[in-house]
């Protein structure tokens, strides 16, 4: 169950319930799977350093793959973006959703949170 959302003091919410860290390495693909069912909406912060280059992609099986744009070119994968809510927003998903995270570092540390919205 993730705490749900409120806003009655300005930028301040509580810790989640919900919150998952992960470490990534060059190139290798992790996911997390939302909890709950479609029925199910919450509010999801994602955390890194500003200087993380790390793509995150809502995806709806375990057979999306997620890509990295090539050093010569454009990506145009739809819901594949870079670093997400590192202008301070947040994004919508639902239950059941998976978030794939990957990126071109060495290595590079994410974090998100969910909050319940209904």
């Amino acid at each position: 169950m993730a705490i749900p959302y409120n806003s009655n003091y300005d930028l301040t919410i509580p810790f989640s319930d919900v919150s998952v860290q992960i470490l990534l390495s060059s190139s290798a693909i992790k996911f997390f799977t939302v909890p709950g069912d479609e029925t199910k909406n919450y509010s999801v912060r994602f955390s890194y350093t500003s200087t993380s280059n790390i793509f995150v992609m809502l995806g709806n099986s375990l057979s999306d793959i997620i890509a990295i744009p090539p050093s010569v070119g454009v990506g145009t994968q739809q819901y594949n973006e870079f670093r997400p809510g590192s202008d301070g927003s947040q994004r919508y998903v639902k239950g059941g959703d998976i978030i794939y995270f990957r990126t071109p570092d060495t290595t590079a540390y994410v974090g998100l949170s969910l909050r319940s919205l209904n």
